[in-house]
């Protein structure tokens, strides 16, 4: 491995960082696909890992709280989980966040109700709304609750 590829490759690393919070297993993807050796990738990987610049707890913690009220915990598992972050730091990050499902759902729904009451709807629109929010993750036992099915 060259010195002047390695540097090239810390340089890269840093400039990703700097333009967002990456894992990782991304961090390592953006690098092998800008074709740089694997050497290179490792050594730059063990460069920013030296100075904390990534953390994949951190960023599952960031990630859930920031994606808690607007997301199912399921989702935020899925998310997380395609962006490589071991499972440990991800339950984790589901436990430390407050509220939990519930203000996501509920959100999801007034936007699915778009200004109407829920004692308005009908069986058939709660029926409606409740396949959305399962396609969106949330669980059948919330909706139920939260619909009043």
């Amino acid at each position: 491995m060259e010195e002047e590829e390695l540097l090239r490759a810390k340089k890269k690393a840093m400039s990703l960082l700097n333009y967002n919070d990456r894992t990782e297993w991304e961090l390592m993807d953006r690098l092998s696909s800008a074709g740089f050796s694997e050497e290179a990738v490792n050594g730059a990987m063990e460069y920013v890992k030296s100075f904390h610049y990534i953390d994949d707890e951190r960023y599952a913690m960031r990630f859930a709280s920031i994606y808690c009220k607007s997301r199912s915990q399921k989702r935020i598992w899925q998310d997380l989980t395609k962006r490589h972050v071991p499972e440990e730091y991800i339950s984790i990050a589901l436990e430390s966040v407050e509220g939990g499902e519930n203000e996501a759902l509920e959100k999801e729904t007034r936007k699915m109700l778009k200004g109407r009451d829920m004692e308005e709807l009908s069986y058939e629109e709660k029926q409606k709304i409740a396949a959305k929010l399962y396609r969106k993750g949330f669980g059948t036992g919330s909706i139920r609750r939260y619909l009043g099915l």
